[in-house]
């Protein structure tokens, strides 16, 4: 066990900033902690998507505006940047994330990556080449076509949600758990199971599910927690009990 300074500040190992898509968040701070390490801790900022008229329209928007949260968590002290949220950037097609770093890199050197590209990684560092995706239908567009473009084959989908409600993040684990297995049963090609949106309760489950698959799982959620301690140099590997990724690569 680390032992800081009983005068150590809160994230005196890492301060990870968080770009959620929404503005209220409930589910995304408190997966964090449930994975943090001792001594890190999340920034968490808005891209302003309020969910009102065109979802495309308002994706573009927030992206084409994202220096402005970046600078608010920058102004924070920040030792690494990620943003939440998929659509946003799958919906531009591969190649857009490419351009979106480039301008990042014009107001800062703090290492950043998005929520999709953290997702693509874990896959990697988990040699999965195969994937069946758990997510609604605004989720799926675009999608397969950007993780081909990745090295990565959909093979499957699915936007079940037994036991759901409207709102993704009021879910139990057991509403993405049942249908994942459910999508598994329907999709035996697939090496891993992708569950997209970091709003959406997964991590109390993973361990649970991956032993019943047999296979990998990674969430929006796990994925960036992964990818922001790697961009921070905090080693992911001391993370148990949240699916095999913190182990990988």
């Amino acid at each position: 066990m680390l032992n800081p300074h009983p005068g150590a500040a809160y994230g005196w190992r890492a301060r990870i900033g968080l770009l959620q898509p929404t503005m209220v968040s409930d589910t995304n701070p408190y997966e964090f902690y449930l994975m943090a390490p001792e001594g890190v801790q999340m920034v968490l900022t808005s891209l302003g998507i309020r969910g009102v008229g065109s979802r495309r329209q308002e994706y573009a928007d927030a992206m084409e505006h994202i220096e402005e949260p970046i600078r608010r968590v920058l102004s924070r002290g920040v030792d690494a940047i990620v943003q939440a949220g998929v659509p946003p950037i799958v919906t531009r097609g591969w190649g857009y994330e490419a351009e979106l770093l480039a301008r990042v890199r014009t107001i800062t050197d703090v290492p950043f990556d998005t929520d999709v590209s953290a997702c693509i990684a874990g896959f990697q560092a988990l040699g999965v080449a195969r994937v069946a995706v758990l997510a609604s239908e605004s989720m799926l567009d675009g999608m397969a076509d950007y993780f081909t473009a990745a090295g990565i084959e959909v093979v499957a989908s699915s936007t079940a949600r037994p036991g759901g409600g409207e709102d993704p993040s009021a879910d139990s684990l057991s509403v993405a758990f049942q249908g994942s297995v459910a999508l598994k049963r329907a999709a035996s090609r697939a090496q891993g199971i992708y569950i997209p949106g970091a709003n959406r309760p997964t991590v109390g489950m993973l361990a649970t599910l991956e032993a019943q698959l047999g296979i990998p799982v990674v969430s929006s959620a796990q994925a960036i927690m992964w990818r922001g301690l790697q961009l921070a140099g905090v080693d992911p590997k001391p993370v148990t009990g949240y699916g095999r990724l913190f182990q990988a690569g």
